[in-house]
């Protein structure tokens, strides 16, 4: 179990890093939308590699079913050709700290659906992460100040996109992990959503100008921060557990907030620190009281 929340928490804190090495991307002239689709394509070529190398004769049995095929293009459309551009967006127009935290509330979209679908109030556990997680949704986005956004309003219409986006991850594709394997899902998901938003990002303007440090960014976001967070994540979550692992998740905002002061010099405004640990706060006792229900 140990050695499993160890794994877990290097694949949450590369996913933290990956935030801000992105933002460092972005401030350095490389454009976002360009970023994130060729991101995309190549992290998910990269897990359809791994599941090769896994399964030969399993990579394609998904397309091998006319209601999994629609599925998973209706997953690689909205819930990645859709979550990883607003998600960078919000990063673009704000920081990778409060990009992150603002995308941790999508556990909350999934209890909102759970919640109207079983036609049934919420518990008092439920009702507390709300309302811990629309404060400090509040707090962010004001800083406490009723009269107008403290930060840029992209940044958080994008960011809640992303997790609504987030969300509708969590839920659609579990069928198909079941069903496939996660680095086949995954990896087609985010491939063929990259496909899909290409036109949209103009994936043929590669950028012109190039240096060591810009090299060695776009390599990290690829690899470690995207394919590699993934397997060590999935793996770690495996031996832990889903529960266990989706409170090892919010790892990934801490680390996204503290390396973007210490790697970026980024300022943080008191109640976005706040806001941020209210959000999380809520995440994880939305995610014991499940544990304690199943």
């Amino acid at each position: 179990m140990f050695r499993g929340a160890l794994i877990t928490l290097l694949g949450a804190g590369l996913w933290g890093l990956n935030a801000v090495v992105s933002k460092y991307l972005m401030a350095r002239g490389i454009d976002t939308m360009w970023m994130v689709n060729f991101r995309m394509i190549t992290s998910g070529f990269t897990l359809l590699i791994f599941a090769f190398i896994k399964n030969r004769r399993g990579l394609f049995d998904i397309w091998k079913d006319r209601a999994s095929v629609i599925r998973l293009l209706i997953i690689a459309l909205f819930a990645f050709g859709l979550c990883q551009p607003t998600y960078y967006l919000s990063i673009d127009y704000s920081n990778a700290g409060i990009a992150s935290a603002i995308q941790q509330t999508a556990p909350v979209f999934v209890l909102i659906y759970v919640i109207a679908k079983e036609r049934r109030r919420p518990t008092l556990a439920e009702l507390s992460a709300l309302i811990l997680v629309m404060a400090g949704s509040f707090l962010i986005s004001t800083h406490g100040d009723t009269g107008a956004l403290a930060i840029h309003p992209i940044a958080l219409i994008s960011g809640l996109v992303s997790a609504l986006c987030c969300a509708l991850y969590i839920t659609l594709p579990s069928d198909l992990i079941k069903r496939y394997g996660t680095f086949e899902t995954v990896g087609w998901g985010l491939f063929l959503g990259g496909i899909f938003i290409a036109p949209v990002c103009k994936l043929w303007n590669f950028p012109t100008q190039w240096d060591a440090s810009l090299i060695a960014g776009m390599i990290f976001i690829i690899l470690p921060g995207a394919a590699f967070a993934f397997a060590l994540f999935l793996y770690g979550t495996s031996i832990v557990g889903p529960v266990r692992g989706g409170v090892y998740n919010l790892f990934e905002p801490v680390v996204a907030l503290v390396a973007s002061v210490i790697l970026l010099s980024q300022s943080f405004h008191p109640t976005e620190i706040g806001g941020a640990a209210a959000i999380l706060a809520g995440i994880a006792i939305l995610t014991v009281a499940k544990e304690k229900t199943d």
